[in-house]
């Protein structure tokens, strides 16, 4: 768990670990695969643009989830991300990863994995046996009902241990039609970051930390990166009803640390 005094320290702590993830792997294999979550988060990530250690020449744009809606819909999660961030660097528009526009939504999901598995493994790596893709950065919010990408509780695409892209038809937040990357795709990549700020977003955050739910209920709990490393980025208002100081009980709290 990294917390932060302010949400604008956060925030630069959010921006200082896209920085930090982009450099490793544009140096370890000549490209950077980020993967972003719509919601509050686009608007987090504005100060990149005047970033001077990414290059976006050499990064590659992916969305966790995203509506069936056309780009210019204010529901999309590609408009927001694009206002807030993409129009202002120089990233190649073939390496931004946006939903197909005015497919059924089976089919955009199956576009949406055809085109992930297109890319080449130097760029993309896979995990043994080339099962699934191993993004180098996945970037998430979370819902009041623990819901991330569109991985809702007590749902079957949240239990679904195959496919990467699969499509949701009938969403219990609208629009009803989206695409969302798999649970195993989002725990096989290197890094994983739940983003979690202000005093809306307490509750969530004391519940998916300190108690286990039942499998499926709380969707947040179930991120767990099998080879690579997930963080919690929070502020003192999203913080403050945990029992950190507790936490060092390993009987108590087995999964969180500080």
């Amino acid at each position: 768990v990294l917390l932060y005094v302010t949400p604008e320290k956060a925030q630069a702590g959010l921006v200082k670990l896209v920085e930090e993830a982009a450099a490793e792997a544009v140096k370890a294999k000549g490209a950077f695969t980020l993967v972003l979550s719509g919601g509050s988060l686009p608007s987090l990530l504005a100060p990149l643009a005047a970033s001077k250690s990414v290059d976006w020449s050499k990064t590659h744009i992916f969305y966790v989830d995203e509506r069936n809606v056309p780009h210019s819909s204010a529901d999309s999660t590609h408009k927001a991300v694009s206002e807030a961030l993409l129009s202002k660097v120089p990233i190649p528009a073939a390496q931004v990863y946006a939903i197909a526009e005015g497919l059924p939504v089976g089919q955009a999901a199956t576009q949406y994995e055809g085109r992930i598995i297109s890319i080449p493994a130097a760029a993309l790596p896979r995990t043994e046996g080339a099962a699934l893709p191993k993004f180098d950065l996945i970037l998430l919010g979370v819902g009041p009902d623990g819901h991330v990408a569109s991985l809702f509780p007590n749902r079957p695409e949240t239990a679904a241990t195959s496919g990467w892209v699969l499509p949701v038809s009938n969403s219990p937040k609208p629009p009803p039609e989206r695409i969302t990357f798999s649970l195993p795709v989002i725990n096989a990549a290197k890094e994983v970051a739940i983003v979690a700020l202000g005093e809306g977003k307490k509750e969530i955050v004391q519940r998916a930390l300190e108690v286990q739910a039942l499998p499926g209920a709380l969707p947040a709990q179930l991120v767990r990166p099998k080879g690579g490393k997930l963080k919690w980025i929070l502020d003192v208002a999203s913080a403050q009803d945990l029992d950190i100081a507790a936490w060092n009980e390993s009987k108590q709290w087995p999964r969180s640390s500080f």
